[in-house]
Order: structure tokens, then sequence, then C-alpha cells
């Protein structure tokens, strides 16, 4: 198989990542989960998919991004009903990051981007990239990779509620790293009904519940109808939105554009 050039921290040693920071102009953090997820899929479904689709993005943009070691635990306490979830708290969660990208800022990296591949870091995440904008001085932004290509998961999903263990994630998993897939016991969710008015998981009203009591499989949407093609218009669409963002972010912020006016004006 022949092999495509890449940055990825795990498979460097500190002198060849020293001679290439000159190139690199980003530090891509894949975040995920180790949370139960159905019959059918792994409990490495979140953070894989987050690693496996951040190699991709470093490959396509070559030489300027470096893929970080994924983090592998999320904030999931709505799935620990479910045997072999593993749960942080949110400040842990985002302390742990905050202290990733301040090791590597430290070394010289000014831009940091968390791809997310749980629904349940998205609260802190959206903190953590302030937090590290103002004590750090670093630019930061996340991404989660469905919400990237929602359209094209609207027009291929057959369930009206998705989202967990769903035929989008389960398609993506299929492209991305298909061992993590049970293909033999896909299995459609089996929704409960929900105790009050307006107020799904998904909201507009937001209840703290357990995922056992949304489903009692630990399933949404399904994942009969996942199919390796599905995921990999997913996926394709995904990395092509977000590579167009990244090529803007690396770029001059227009933050410090601001910044440097305002010295100016003083």
């Amino acid at each position: 198989m022949e092999e495509r050039e890449r940055y990825v921290l795990w498979e460097m040693t500190w002198p060849e990542l020293e001679s290439a920071m000159g190139e690199i102009r980003l530090v891509v953090i894949p975040v995920g989960s180790t949370e139960q997820h159905g019959p059918h899929a792994t409990f490495a479904t979140d953070s894989v998919r987050a690693y496996e689709f951040s190699l991709r993005l470093a490959e396509r943009l070559y030489p300027e991004v470096l893929v970080a070691p994924v983090m592998p635990f999320g904030v999931s306490p709505h799935h620990m009903a479910f045997p072999g979830t593993i749960t942080l708290s949110g400040e842990t969660f985002m302390q742990v990051l905050y202290e990733v990208v301040e090791s590597l800022a430290e070394h010289g990296f000014e831009r940091f981007l968390f791809v997310n591949g749980h629904g349940g870091n998205r609260p802190a995440l959206e903190l953590l990239v302030q937090r590290l904008r103002r004590e750090l001085d670093v630019l930061a932004a996340w991404v989660s990779i469905t919400e990237l290509a929602n359209d094209v998961v609207q027009r291929g999903k057959v369930a009206e509620v998705i989202g967990h263990a769903c035929e989008s994630e389960t398609s993506q998993l299929l492209y991305l790293a298909p061992w993590a897939v049970r293909e033999d016991v896909l299995t459609p969710g089996e929704l409960l009904e929900q105790a009050y008015p307006h107020a799904s998981w998904w909201g507009p009203v937001h209840v703290a519940y357990s995922f056992d009591e949304i489903t009692a499989n630990g399933a949404l949407g399904d994942a009969r109808a996942a199919s390796a093609a599905f995921g990999e218009a997913i996926v394709e669409t995904a990395l092509n939105r977000l590579a167009e963002f990244v090529e803007a972010f690396i770029e001059e912020s227009p933050f410090e554009e601001l910044e440097l006016e305002e010295e100016e004006e003083e």
C-alpha cells in the first residue's frame, strides 16, 4: 500500500517534528469518547471516527497540518447506564485538553482545531476554545464531523430520529474504520416514549435524560440502512468543507488585524 505524506505526532520523532515546525500551521486534536454505541458498534466509535477523519485531513493539507493523539474519553454521563462506558466530568475534560494545548503552545504552535466525534463534548468544547483564546492567546476552533455535512446526512437518512449509532454514524464507521462495526447485528434504535412534551433528548426543552430513558438498546436511527458509500459521501463532503475553512483559518487572523489597529490608535 502506498503511504501518503502526512504529519502525525505519534508517527514522528522529536527531531523530525523539529525540522517540520516551519511548515506546520495548524494542530488538529481529535476528540472522541469511550461509550456504548448500541449492539452493533464498538466503544471506539467516536474516537476512531475523529482520528481517522483527522488523518485524512492531514493528508489533504500536508505539510500544514499536524495531528495530535486522540482524546479517547469524553463527557458521557448520560451513557453510564450501559456497561463499559467511561466518562469524564466537563471540568476534567476541558482541563486535560487545555493542558494539551498549553504544552503544544509552549513549543510554538498557535492554531488549534478540535475535530469532535461525540455530541456530549460540544458544550465543553465551546467553553474551552473561548478560554484558550483569552488565557493562552492562541486561536482555537472545534467542529463536528456530521454537522459539517448535515445536508448529506438528512438526504440519506431513513429514520426520523438519528444521532447515535444510527445510519449516519455507522456509515461513517464503515468507510473510516469498518472493523468497529458488527455488520451481522445491525440494529434499529428502540426508542422509548418520552415523559415530557417538547422535551426530547435533542430539545427544544432540555432535560437531563439518561440514554436508557431514550432508547432501550442504546441506539437511535436505523443502522440497517448504513453503507460505506453513504459514509464516504458524508466524510468526503465534510473534508472538502473543513479544508476550505482551514486554509482561511491558518492565514493571518482578522482578530489579530483588529488588535493591531487598536494598538495603532492608542
